[in-house]
């Protein structure tokens, strides 16, 4: 027992993917629908979007920052895509222009973020609405198809593997290499546990903040072309709240919402188990104004294990300083 708690203490994902194992199990039980082969695979077809996202997000909060934005940057990129589709131009070409346009959006959030010192939580609340307004002014919140080609990114397969499912994956290792295996990396962990101090030890704390929000609108693009190639052409409603799922998987993944502490990995498992209650609760044909009851709630508990977590940690640290004192005095 003390080596399972001690393996929840050091590896946080662990737990979530506990738990991720358990409602597998238990939604089989109640579905024998849901643990079939076509079922998974559409499951993470379903939540590559998500996770992909929550790379970047990862990359965020561990600096210490947030980003209520990406569901915008998704759909003005995916407006700007279907936009320029309509005018002929080559699909390489937009979605290139897309893609760097989705970076140039995030780098903004950093930028604003670091000189100005703007709390990020209204920072990309404003952002938000300034990304939103402007994609339903370019497109004049029109529904707009794109062409048939474009369809693979979210349709497609490869050696019978959904095109979705390999993006994701992808991402995913990128992810887990950069944030564990290079110097950036661990910048934006000491960033994220104590600002200060990186500024102390001459780290580049703007560059690495303004970067890691890059790379949140970098995913949030690469989110909007898949979505916008799964649906067919865009849609006035895309994005809309998809930041907060993608927010909730992080939290759920044991990424500390005050920055310093948690991994690419458990953000992905954590994506995989919201979508895992959305797609039982689809099955098991509950009412689907639930969902968001059942995800809230889950967010919720994640915040307070967060929450009750550090609280923990600071007594814990507080009785060993207390300790330490006490010897010196007694010394």
């Amino acid at each position: 027992m003390e080596k399972f708690k001690s393996v929840i203490t050091t590896k946080k994902w662990f737990a979530i993917a506990v738990a991720t194992i358990l409602l597998i199990i238990i939604l089989s039980l109640l579905s024998p629908v849901f643990f079939t082969f076509s079922n998974m695979q559409a499951v993470l077809v379903q939540a590559s979007i998500t996770c992909i996202m929550a790379v970047g997000m990862t990359f965020i909060i561990l600096t210490g920052g947030i980003d209520i934005s990406m569901g915008a940057i998704l759909y003005f990129t995916a407006a700007l895509f279907a936009k320029l589709m309509e005018s002929n131009q080559s699909i390489p070409f937009v979605f290139a222009i897309s893609i760097v346009c989705a970076c140039a959006l995030g780098a903004l959030n950093g930028f604003l973020v670091v000189k100005f010192k703007m709390a990020p939580l209204i920072t990309t609340l404003a952002t938000y609405t300034m990304y939103r307004g402007a994609a339903i002014h370019l497109t004049n919140a029109q529904n707009i198809p794109v062409p048939r080609e474009v369809g693979f990114l979210g349709n497609g397969k490869i050696l019978d593997i959904p095109v979705p499912i390999i993006i994701m994956v992808i991402v995913i290792i990128i992810g887990i290499y950069i944030s564990t295996k290079t110097r950036f990396g661990t910048y934006v962990m000491a960033i994220g546990d104590s600002p200060q101090s990186a500024k102390e030890s001459k780290l580049p704390v703007n560059i690495v903040t303004v970067a890691a929000y890059l790379i949140g609108g970098f995913v949030s693009g690469i989110g909007a072309l898949i979505l916008l190639a799964r649906v067919g052409g865009l849609q006035s409603n895309m994005g809309i709240g998809i930041e907060f799922t993608v927010i909730a998987a992080v939290v759920l993944g044991g990424t500390k919402l005050s920055g310093g502490s948690g991994t690419v990995l458990g953000s992905v498992i954590g994506g995989i188990f919201l979508i895992l209650i959305n797609n039982g609760l689809n099955l098991l044909n509950a009412s689907p104004y639930i969902y968001d009851i059942v995800k809230g709630t889950v967010l919720l508990v994640a915040v307070a294990v967060d929450r009750i977590s550090i609280l923990r940690q600071s007594k814990i640290l507080l009785e060993q300083k207390a300790k330490r004192i006490r010897c010196s005095v007694e010394g």
